[in-house]
Order: C-alpha cells, then sequence, then structure tokens
C-alpha cells in the first residue's frame, strides 16, 4: 500500500503541470499498462496454477471491470464512468488487498502470484483515484446514484456470464463477483442469510453507496 500510495503522488506530480487532454492521456496510458500488466498475469496462471481454466481468467471480476471502465472514463469523460473508477473502482482494489480470495491468500508475499495479484491491484488503485488528483473528475454527490447503477449493471453481467459458463460445461465453478456462494467469509455469512445466488448481493449496493457518499465528501473537502 506505501508503494501504492508513492506512486498516486508521483502520477500526480507528473501531470499537474499538464493541460487537460494530456492528463487524460495519463490516465489512458496508465490503463493500457493496467491492461496489459492483467493479461501477463493472467497468463502466467497457466503456468502456476494446476486448477488453471482459462474460462475462469475471463475480464469479469470487479476489479477487471473497473480496469476497462478506466480506459473508457479516459476516452470518453464520461462523469458517471469516472465517478464509478473513483469510487467503486477504488474500493473493490482496496477489498481485494484486505480480503483476497482464498488461493491468493494461501500465497508466499514475495512469490510471482503475490506480485501479479498486489501489483496489478496497486495499480488499479493509482488508475482510479488519479481522476480525482488530476483535477479531471470532481466527485459529485448525485453520481453516487451512477456509481450504484454501475455496479449493479456489472453485477447482473457477471452472473449472467456464470450462468453461461456453469451450463454450457466450460467452467463449472465460474463466480466472477461471487454471484454464486462465495469463499469470503463475510460474504458467505449473507449468503446463508439470504441464500439466493446474485440476490443475497442486494445489501452490498447501499453499503457501496455509502462509501462513495463518504468518500465524496471527503474529496470535495480535500
Amino acid at each position: 500500500m506505501v508503494i501504492t500510495v508513492l506512486s498516486l503522488l508521483a502520477v500526480t506530480m507528473i501531470g499537474k503541470n499538464l493541460n487537460v487532454d494530456s492528463r487524460f492521456r495519463l490516465v489512458l496510458i496508465l490503463s493500457v499498462i493496467e491492461l496489459v500488466i492483467l493479461r501477463m498475469y493472467k497468463h502466467s496462471l497457466k503456468n502456476i496454477r494446476d486448477d488453471y481454466n482459462y474460462f475462469n481468467e475471463l475480464p469479469c471480476y470487479l476489479c477487471n471491470q473497473a480496469t476497462i471502465l478506466c480506459v473508457i472514463g479516459a476516452l470518453t469523460r464520461n462523469n458517471g464512468i469516472m465517478a464509478y473508477c473513483v469510487s467503486i473502482g477504488t474500493l473493490g482494489a482496496i477489498l481485494a488487498f484486505v480480503m483476497p480470495d482464498s488461493y491468493n491468500r494461501d500465497q508466499l508475499v514475495f512469490s510471482a502470484q503475490a506480485y501479479g495479484f498486489y501489483g496489478y491491484h496497486g495499480l488499479l488503485i493509482v488508475t482510479c483515484m488519479s481522476f480525482f488528483t488530476l483535477d479531471l473528475y470532481q466527485p459529485v454527490l448525485k453520481d453516487c446514484v451512477w456509481a450504484t447503477v454501475w455496479t449493479l449493471i456489472l453485477a447482473v453481467i457477471a452472473h449472467v456470464v456464470n450462468v453461461i459458463m456453469r451450463k454450457t460445461g466450460l467452467n463449472t465453478r465460474s463466480n466472477y463477483v461471487f454471484t454464486y456462494y462465495p469463499d469470503n467469509f463475510i460474504l458467505q455469512k449473507m449468503y446463508d442469510l439470504i441464500p439466493v445466488k446474485l440476490i443475497y448481493l442486494s445489501p452490498v449496493l447501499p453499503v457501496f453507496s455509502l462509501f462513495a457518499l463518504l468518500l465524496f465528501g471527503l474529496l470535495k473537502i480535500i
């Protein structure tokens, strides 16, 4: 996390004297680099994991979706998408740090897997927050609605992918965005309370919305 914070400061210092177009290009470059790192990381898993399945490494995880939206946000300058990246994209990457899935929890700190997993998510935080630190997006509380809408849309898309993967047999363990029974302790408790696929995640929406509200409120003060 220290490296992530220092990297964000470095990007902010580099971009502060650039014009708006150049700052958007800087975020776009970061996003593309992030996509390349993500592809390299996913490919490396083929040589690391015994249970590797190509169809389990599609860009349908929350953080992968945020990476793609960073590219779209930098190209379109859409406030709703940038709001999602700054709030939910950042939150998703932080959650990956503090609550990794069972496989990544068991990796050694200095393993290639750990470098790929934490390095990618660290860069995602830098890219998402750069929209704000480079003064490309100013938080507006009403944009929290768009952040929530995008979260819902992407969760539904991920669930559709999960259903298709499982029904066709391409990936019988497909569980993008944990819409099926998760391996995360907190989400497991939620599923036990609401044992319905995808629907059990509904309490997450107001939590994400509250995070976005608090974050945007804080950023407006800074």
